[in-house]
């Protein structure tokens, strides 16, 4: 199992690459980035309660909450909190999410035209908890008409407790 998470968190790391996803690593959330991925464990942890997959995500727009969204009804959190910020447009927004945005979510942040994303839980970290599968990750499916949108990977313990680590 190690093995096949380890090739395939290359192929990811390598479609990556080819896509032009940058990932920045940051080594600990500013207080602020906490409060903000507080809020997105928050809805992880409720959609846990209600018995569905550890993923929680917000809209923050000019500094403040604007919506929040779990995994539900074959949207990712982060489609679901674009939905319900009712948002045109999310030009000067970011999306905080506990888990690493998948294809579908991150072309749904691409379209919205999030300005940044900040996550804490790697695809591989969330392929080895059960979460996702690697074909949710499947950087071929992302829509190369959109423009791709800055990642930035944080150290928050809360949200790397619901992948075990």
């Amino acid at each position: 199992m190690k093995k096949f998470i380890m090739i395939m968190t290359a192929a990811l790391l390598a479609a990556a690459a080819v896509a032009q996803i940058n990932i920045s690593k940051t080594e600990k959330a500013t207080p602020s980035e906490e409060v903000f991925m507080d809020m997105a464990v928050t809805a992880a942890e409720t959609a846990v309660d209600q018995g569905k997959p550890a993923c929680g995500a917000v809209v923050i727009l000019n500094g403040a909450w604007r919506a929040a969204g779990m995994a539900d009804a074959g949207k990712t959190a982060e489609e679901n909190a674009i939905a319900k910020s009712r948002l045109r447009s999310l030009q000067t927004a970011s999306i905080y999410t506990v888990n690493q945005p998948t294809t579908q979510a991150l072309n749904a942040i691409m379209k919205a035209g999030a300005a940044a994303v900040y996550f804490v839980n790697s695809a591989a970290d969330v392929i080895e908890a059960g979460i996702c599968t690697a074909a949710d990750y499947d950087e071929s499916k992302l829509d190369p008409s959109l423009t791709p949108v800055p990642l930035h990977q944080l150290d928050y313990a809360p949200a790397r407790k619901l992948v075990g680590k």
